[in-house]
């Protein structure tokens, strides 16, 4: 959530945030103008008040002099007061759930180093790895269905459309990827987290997938959340909570199941490309403010050296102002090469949210700059699906074989798909 100080002090900035983003311009007229009228009655309410607090005084005094008469015209008049105030407060509260409530659809601020415009604009920033020429390529559906490691069609029958079976080999190739990251993060300092992947309206609020996305959340029928990403229940840990600035920052991981309702889904996207169910090692980072653009970068390296270690050629895509996320200020999307569709698949997206997701949630750090929001970041370390595409369509083989990268071996126990 924004500082609605930095509206009332820079309400151009923004409206140029807000119109970069692709959003309603009219959401930041409408919040000032409702702003304005809320600073109106309160300051008018702060005079009712202290209006009320004089007459009670002056009865009291007219009480103690043996001045029935006057002290009864007060009274009259402090119950004007009363009323007045109370109809005051009452438009007051109702104001100020109106504000909040379009406060919290105001996306956060981007980084002015981000490209204005939509998807079209986004930037690439760097390639990584050779691109195999494979004569031929085949898709992982067809692929994974040929070796009876994958079955699409019996999970639509138990499930509907958006989920999939994985056996023998193609699951066990899941689960060593998932060990692989695991173990790669926690060499790297992270500390695991196994979380609730149900949460509760308040906690999705806090990561800003509420109000803005309830259509692709599932909800329980106890109005409970299935968490879309790690993300959202990690990143609220310490929420209503006040940090030491020693302790930070922290570095958790995670890995969970990710409910997504998928409302955008397009014809011809098939087999693991975009689904209802999926797994995921998720990155959280919860740090002192001045420290998260340096992390963001950092998190975004964890996740290319996974990739570097897997040998899959991918890409590095700074997206532009109208293509990123709600609650990001900037974020970088790694993309790996898949030969069946001929492009760039994204599997991971690294992202600053500077204090917007600390607001929401309440979770500040107190430390030599006085009490203050801490900044979060969230990164796919990484989201397995469109990683197995891409990892079982670079290592084709002509025999219909797929070929594991030696980074998987220990975790497999096989060399190879047949």
């Amino acid at each position: 959530m924004i500082d609605i100080r930095l509206l009332r002090e820079n309400p151009d900035l923004i409206k140029k945030n807000v119109e970069n983003r692709g959003y309603d311009v009219f959401l930041v007229d409408n919040l000032i103008k409702k702003d304005k009228l809320w600073r109106e009655l309160k300051k008018e309410d702060d005079f009712l008040r202290h209006e009320r607090n004089k007459i009670s005084e002056e009865i009291n005094y007219l009480i103690k002099k043996g001045e029935k008469d006057k002290s009864e015209e007060k009274k009259k008049k402090a119950k004007e007061v009363a009323e007045k105030l109370k109809e005051n407060e009452e438009k007051e509260d109702s104001l100020k759930k109106e504000i909040d409530d379009i406060l919290a659809r105001i996306p956060n601020i981007q980084a002015e180093d981000v490209p204005i415009g939509d998807k079209e604009k986004n930037k690439e920033i760097k390639k990584y790895g050779k691109i195999k020429e494979i004569k031929n390529p085949k898709g992982h559906l067809e692929l994974m269905q040929n070796l009876g490691i994958l079955d699409i069609k019996r999970a639509t029958k138990v499930s509907g459309e958006g989920f999939y079976f994985l056996f023998g080999k193609g699951a066990k190739l899941q689960r060593a990827l998932i060990q692989f990251m695991m173990d790669f993060h926690e060499k790297n300092g992270f500390i695991e987290v196994n979380p609730p992947q149900l949460v509760n309206k308040k906690t999705a609020f806090g990561t800003g997938n509420l109000p803005k996305f309830e259509d692709d959340l599932y909800k329980t029928n106890d109005n409970l959340i299935l968490i879309p990403t790690a993300e959202v229940v990690v990143t609220n840990i310490y929420a209503d909570e006040i940090l030491r600035e020693k302790d930070l920052p922290k570095k958790f991981f995670s890995f969970t199941e990710c409910y997504r309702t998928e409302t955008g889904k397009k014809a011809g996207e098939e087999g693991l490309f975009r689904l209802h169910q999926f797994e995921k090692v998720e990155m959280v980072y919860i740090c002192n403010p001045e420290d998260s653009w340096k992390f963001l970068e950092e998190m975004t390296r964890n996740a290319e050296k996974i990739l570097e270690k897997l040998e899959i050629p991918y890409r590095r895509v700074l997206l532009a102002k109208a293509d990123a996320g709600f609650s990001s200020a900037k974020t970088y999307d790694l993309e790996v090469w898949s030969p069946g569709m001929n492009r760039y698949l994204e599997c991971s997206s690294c992202s600053n949210c500077t204090d917007f997701q600390a607001r929401r949630m309440n979770c500040r750090v107190q430390g030599k700059g006085g009490l203050r929001f801490v900044h979060t970041l969230n990164g796919s370390g990484l989201a397995l699906p469109r990683l197995i595409i891409s990892l079982i369509e670079n290592n084709q083989q002509e025999n219909g074989s797929i070929k594991i990268p030696k980074a998987l071996w220990k975790y497999t126990g096989f060399k190879e798909i047949k």
